[in-house]
C-alpha cells in the first residue's frame, strides 16, 4: 500500500484543516495505507492534550477534541510528529501537553515524511 505525509499547519480553532487532515488520515489507514503526520507551525496545538471548548461541543466539529481524534489515528497505526522548535517557540509543554505515542520531531524528520511518502498533503 502507499504512504502518505500531512504536513499540518492549522490550530484546532481557526480553521477546519486539522478535521480534513484526520478524516483524510483515518480513511487512508482503514484503506491499509501507512499515514505520517507532521504538526508544523501553529499545528502542533492540534494534539495538546486537555483541550476544551464547551460551547462549540454540540455541533459536530467538537463533539470531540482534537486530541481525542488524533488519538485515535495513534492507536489506528498513524505516526505523528510535533515540530519541536514551534512548541518551544508557542510555550507547549512537550513533557506534559503532548501525548507520549508523539515524537517531538525537528524538519529532518519531516524532510523523511517528504522524502519516503508516496504523497505529501499540506493542510
Amino acid at each position: 500500500m502507499s504512504h502518505l505525509g500531512i504536513v499540518l499547519t492549522g490550530s484546532p480553532f481557526d480553521s477546519e484543516r486539522w478535521r480534513t487532515a484526520y478524516e483524510i488520515g483515518r480513511s487512508a489507514l482503514e484503506r491499509g495505507h501507512e499515514v505520517s503526520i507532521f504538526a508544523y507551525l501553529d499545528g502542533v496545538y492540534v494534539p495538546m492534550t486537555d483541550q476544551h471548548f464547551e460551547e462549540a461541543a454540540a455541533d459536530g466539529l467538537y463533539q470531540k477534541m482534537p486530541t481525542k481524534l488524533y488519538q485515535e489515528l495513534l492507536d489506528s497505526g498513524a505516526e505523528m510528529f510535533v515540530c519541536g522548535l514551534c512548541t518551544d517557540a508557542r510555550s507547549v509543554d512537550t513533557e506534559s501537553q503532548i501525548p507520549d505515542e508523539i515524537t517531538v520531531g525537528l524538519l529532518p524528520d519531516l524532510a523523511d515524511i517528504i522524502g519516503e511518502a508516496d504523497r505529501v498533503i499540506s493542510l
